[in-house]
């Protein structure tokens, strides 16, 4: 059985091994073979610890004997994958035989030869949190290789954990003790710092409102004068701000004088002062023109955009309805020459209106004069003179 431990310099991994691989030979009886283990002390360990020489003829030590290699990627390191396999890795293929469990001890499991991570029966993994002496224990039957991102371990076995401190003592660790000290990460801190300013802008705010509504119901319940009055004042407590109060008091030298520089550089009108009065009454609508004299276009080259268009060279400019120019692409100014431009702001025009047409004399009116020619005395003559409203007869 092959079992492969990984973890970050400091994060536990050679602690934890020698606690796991000798709680576990002791329950089974079984003797641990260690090598490159610094400082190790065995009679400090239930189970018999023995160390041993060369990593490289692990295969030869005694059947159902369990072996621990620190810093494994020594002796059992990655290769050339075209180069045929050594024979102390090649034995791992036929280790039960023997009974053996191998434990390699390695920072990334990349490290190690990609022949031992196909082989291996389980991977251990070890993350420490907050640089604390809480630890995350993550195991997976297969090798997972990015160790470096939790997400990898989805699949994995995950089970909390502390450094055990009585093993401390048992072996040589430059992490031991005293390295041992949470630090909480920035970010973390962070994150507390704005929950924290969050709830206090909720308690001011309800804080406000509660002061409010309590002056309502004082107000609601004193002696009423008038009426318009309370309303006003009801009203004014909740929709205008506090900052109204201290605006009403004159404006000191440097607050005077701040309302009349410039937001906008070369912009006078970009005041604050100004603010009230420089609301926008129109905008930009396009007026555009072509042209391809080349005379033209050489004299004004950069009062245009120049390009080329199914007509050769061309020069192109938009300008407002107040004559500035208006920057825009060449293909804008050209689609606008060509094609136009709607303006959904104009109204449509309205339909002519038909032409006005003298009106006939009403009947009564032509009855008058045909009774009054019949009633005229013989010999005399009428002359009808048509009339026209507006126009004199004289």
């Amino acid at each position: 059985m092959l079992v492969i431990r990984t973890g970050k310099p400091g994060h536990g991994k050679t602690l934890n091994t020698i606690r796991e691989v000798d709680q576990k030979a002791h329950a089974e009886g079984r003797v641990v073979y260690f090598h490159n283990i610094n400082g190790l002390k065995p009679d400090q360990l239930q189970a018999q610890w023995f160390e041993f020489e060369d990593p490289e003829k692990w295969f030869e030590l005694p059947n159902d004997s369990i072996i621990v290699v620190d810093e494994a990627q020594g002796w059992f390191g990655s290769r050339d994958p075209r180069a045929r396999p050594p024979e102390h890795i090649t034995r791992f293929e036929t280790m039960r035989h023997q009974g053996h469990e191998v434990h390699l001890v390695t920072q990334d499991p990349r490290y190690l030869d990609v022949h031992l991570r196909r082989l291996c029966n389980t991977h251990i993994h070890y993350w420490r949190v907050f640089k604390s002496a809480q630890l995350l224990r993550f195991e997976s039957e297969v090798v997972v290789e990015k160790v470096e991102l939790k997400t990898s371990f989805k699949d994995a076995d995950k089970k909390s954990l502390r450094l055990d401190k009585r093993y401390f003592g048992a072996y040589t660790s430059t992490n031991a003790k005293h390295h041992f000290q949470a630090k909480v990460p920035t970010k973390f801190i962070l994150a507390i710092c704005v929950l924290i300013g969050a709830g206090i802008l909720v308690y001011r705010a309800y804080e406000r409102y509660d002061t409010e509504k309590t002056k309502l119901e004082v107000t609601s319940s004193a002696p009423a004068g008038s009426m318009v009055d309370q309303v006003r004042d009801t009203v004014g407590a909740f929709i205008r701000p506090s900052a109204d109060t201290e605006q009403a008091a004159p404006l000191t030298v440097e607050q005077y004088l701040g309302k009349r520089v410039p937001r906008v550089q070369d912009l006078p009108a970009s005041a604050p002062v100004y603010d009230g009065l420089t609301g926008p009454q129109t905008f930009p609508k396009p007026v555009c023109i072509a042209t391809t004299d080349r005379d033209l276009i050489a004299r004004n080259y950069k009062r245009m955009h120049v390009g080329d268009s199914d007509e050769g060279l061309t020069g192109c400019r938009c300008n407002t309805q107040q004559g500035t120019r208006l920057d825009v692409s060449f293909g804008f100014c050209m689609s606008v020459v060509q094609n136009g431009y709607f303006d959904d702001t104009k109204p449509d025009p309205e339909p002519p209106q038909a032409p006005m047409h003298a009106a006939s004399p009403p009947p009564v009116f032509e009855q008058a004069i045909a009774s009054g020619l019949q009633s005229a005395p013989k010999g005399s003559s009428v002359v009808v003179v048509p009339y026209e409203k507006g126009k004199f007869l004289w």
